[in-house]
């Protein structure tokens, strides 16, 4: 008899070896999937979040109250003022700078000094009747300006007058110029042809003019009364001064300033030869100390000149030695006039054989000396 075989018993052990290692697989992929955090996974799934109010305050919480008036008690003195001046109003500055008036304030001239010029012209002459003879006429001694318009008010005075005769004087000019020596000529042409009269002045250094003028108008019962006054200085322009004679009044190209015409007023070219005119008229009105107001107007307004009679003097010339009278007009002081110096010849028809223009120091102080070289008559 055969002997049975029976398959060995290995599949259950087997089958329980599988499920032990499928077991334990399984814990060991658990066990990394909640150990690992994978790329993309958040933890907010293992997170529990409770959100609870927050309790309220035991008390209310105050806020902070200004209080303005206890600060600014304790505040220093010197900052007390600052509500003074917050309630003044503003004031906005002006559109230009505050400054002084430059235009001058005019008022009318006192009764006063109408007096005044009797006492000095009283000096002028020995008689002061001012009675004319042969003819010859009867000039007033100037006008007092009073800027603006004009105040020239005839002091009163009036003189015998007598122009000279026609002639030709040339001069050596000698001077300064911005303070440097210069030398040069001139000349003065005066023409007398009876009712008329005409002056014309020049001076020149090397080439250049440094002084032209003329004067015209009438002669008359006041001497020389111009009607027409050209001055040019140096490079600038010629001014005209008007002696209108319908309107009366006297007027400048170069100014507004305008002033009565009264008669007897002179301009700077025709103020020389009232003088000799007066030389001539009486010799006696000429004495050392003697003063001579007359009115001169200029290029842009006009005063009165005040001319003092130095004395007689011997001066040296180019042409000679003369007797000649000195007179001076000193310019007030601050003024920028020139003071001018005359020398008059009664030998020569009184004649001015020398003229010294000095400037004022504000201008430089330059001047022009005129000293008479030669003479020559000119026809009627």
């Amino acid at each position: 008899m055969s002997e049975v075989s029976h398959p060995p018993r290995r599949w259950p052990r087997l089958l329980l070896l599988i499920a032990l290692s499928l077991a334990l697989h399984a814990l060991l992929v658990d066990w990394g999937r909640r150990q690992i955090i994978l790329p993309g996974a958040t933890q907010e799934q293992a997170m529990t979040v409770e959100l609870r109010p927050l309790p309220p305050p035991e008390q209310p919480v105050a806020l902070p109250v200004p209080r303005p008036t206890q600060p600014r008690a304790a505040k220093p003195a010197s900052r007390q003022a600052a509500p003074a001046r917050r309630s003044e109003p503003s004031i906005e500055p002006p559109d230009e700078p505050i400054r002084e008036t430059v235009e001058p304030i005019y008022t009318p001239a006192p009764e006063a000094p109408h007096s005044a010029p009797a006492t000095a012209t009283a000096t002028a002459s020995d008689d002061g009747t001012g009675k004319t003879s042969d003819g010859k006429g009867q000039g007033t001694a100037g006008a007092a300006a009073e800027g603006g318009q004009a105040q020239s008010d005839a002091p009163g005075k009036s003189y015998q007058t007598s122009a000279p005769p026609s002639v030709l004087l040339r001069y050596d000019a000698t001077g300064t110029k911005d303070g440097r020596a210069s030398y040069g000529r001139g000349s003065i042409a005066w023409r007398n042809d009876g009712p008329h009269y005409s002056v014309e002045g020049k001076a020149k250094v090397l080439v250049f003019t440094v002084l032209n003028f003329t004067s015209q108008g009438d002669l008359d019962g006041n001497g020389l009364s111009p009607e027409l006054y050209t001055e040019q200085t140096g490079f600038k322009s010629a001014t005209n001064t008007h002696f209108n004679r319908e309107r009366n009044v006297v007027s400048f190209s170069a100014s507004t300033t305008t002033y009565p015409r009264r008669g007897g007023e002179q301009d700077r070219g025709s103020v020389i030869w009232q003088l000799a005119a007066i030389g001539r008229g009486d010799p006696a009105q000429f004495r050392a100390g003697a003063v001579i107001d007359m009115f001169v107007a200029g290029v842009r307004d006009g005063e009165v000149w005040r001319m003092q009679v130095q004395g007689e003097e011997d001066v040296t010339l180019p042409i000679g030695q003369l007797h000649t009278w000195h007179v001076v007009r000193m310019p007030k002081p601050g003024s920028y006039e020139d003071r001018v110096d005359i020398w008059l010849a009664p030998q020569h028809e009184w004649y001015p054989v020398r003229v010294r223009y000095t400037e004022p120091p504000s201008r430089g102080g330059d001047f022009i000396d005129l000293s008479l070289s030669g003479m020559e008559a000119l026809p009627p």
